[in-house]
């Protein structure tokens, strides 16, 4: 900015207000900022002092167009069409795996923890570790020094372009496929801390797969994400198993909600009910935590009717709305898939699917 108030002859500009709004925009973004000075150059070139003032507030407009291209510039930059099919595909896909991720997380987790967190991405198919490194300067802001400690943070305009129309196809994210990938990489966290537990493994990546791998699985039926992974099942069947239960048990009553909906929702779009059963075993599964609960209770009828048979369903009453109740009193009372085998015109409505990106063959 100096050099172009040098060479304008402007003592008093840049004035510090534009710099903080073009600092504040940039939010630490490497490429934003440098885009926005050449842009800004360019507009003084052409149109000279009358552009001092309006250049900076434009530049949100006019100069955005400039940044796409920048953004493609960089991706077209990681694609390598000398690569064979396969593994330029595995490239991609894996870009899509690990920046939907980042796009969709319910909380904030650093480098490090997601690195841990994509643990289901075998190395020798897509090195995360390499990928973030390479794409540091859009994922992570400039300011941050330590590599493994930073914390994405992608900037509103990277993530705009990454989800809308201008992105290449082979890059562009669709959330819902986000959020079904990174439930499927919380629920193999899981897994793996019911079947054969890790003590590297961090806490902090454990309860985020804990506390959110339900509401990942929801978002991403409810944004028109399918089961097209066919490893999922397989996923679902041991999520069932009384030693990952354990893991995950402590959100039981979420935990129904969602899975409740997701299969629902699934099974409204057509999905078979095998590929559903591990989802309705999840949903027993609720129910068996809360039987030893149920068993102190047998003693005092009185008081487990009124838990079991008034307390519980006006909870749920209380939490859905109206139309959507009746179908998940039943799910409670009767199961998934038998409540929909009984009663196939019950509505629990979810968005109609759409295609989704590629699924992983890891």
């Amino acid at each position: 900015m100096k050099e172009i108030a040098v060479k304008e002859d402007w003592d008093d500009w840049p004035t510090l207000d534009q710099l903080d709004k073009l600092s504040r925009k940039a939010d630490g973004l490497f490429h934003y900022a440098t885009t926005a000075l050449q842009w800004i150059e360019q507009q003084i070139d052409n149109i000279g002092r009358p552009y001092r003032e309006k250049v900076f507030d434009e530049f949100a407009q006019s100069g955005i167009g400039q940044l796409k291209d920048l953004y493609k510039l960089i991706l077209g930059a990681f694609d390598d069409p000398k690569q064979n099919t396969d593994t330029r595909k595995e490239q991609q896909l894996g870009f899509q795996h690990v920046v939907g991720t980042i796009l969709v997380l319910e909380k904030p987790l650093t480098i490090d923890q997601i690195i841990a967190l994509l643990g289901d991405i075998p190395r020798d198919a897509f090195d995360v570790i390499k990928f973030l490194r390479r794409f540091r300067s859009v994922l992570i802001p400039g300011t941050t020094a330590s590599f493994e400690e930073a914390t994405p943070q992608i900037h509103k305009s990277f993530r705009d372009y990454i989800i809308g129309v201008h992105a290449p196809a082979e890059f562009c994210i669709l959330t819902g496929h986000a959020h079904m990938v990174t439930a499927r990489s919380c629920m193999e966290v899981i897994v793996k801390a019911g079947i054969k537990p890790d003590p590297k493994q961090q806490d902090a990546v454990q309860q985020y797969s804990v506390d959110h791998w339900h509401q990942h699985l929801r978002k991403a039926v409810e944004e028109g994400a399918t089961l097209e992974d066919k490893g999922m099942q397989k996923v679902f069947e041991q999520m069932a198993e009384d030693r990952v239960v354990n893991v995950w048990k402590g959100n039981f009553w979420q935990v129904f909600i969602d899975v409740a909906a997701t299969g629902w929702g699934l099974l409204k779009e057509g999905t078979k009910e095998d590929k559903i059963q591990g989802l309705s075993d999840i949903v027993r599964k609720v129910k068996v935590v809360l039987f030893p609960f149920h068993i102190k209770l047998q003693s005092h009828w009185i008081l487990s009717f009124i838990v079991f048979q008034i307390v519980w369903p006006s909870i749920l009453f209380m939490t859905i709305d109206l139309l959507f109740f009746k179908p998940y009193r039943r799910i409670w009372n009767d199961g998934l898939l038998e409540t929909w085998n009984q009663q196939p015109s019950t509505t629990l409505e979810v968005p109609h699917s759409v295609s989704g990106n590629p699924t992983p063959k890891y």
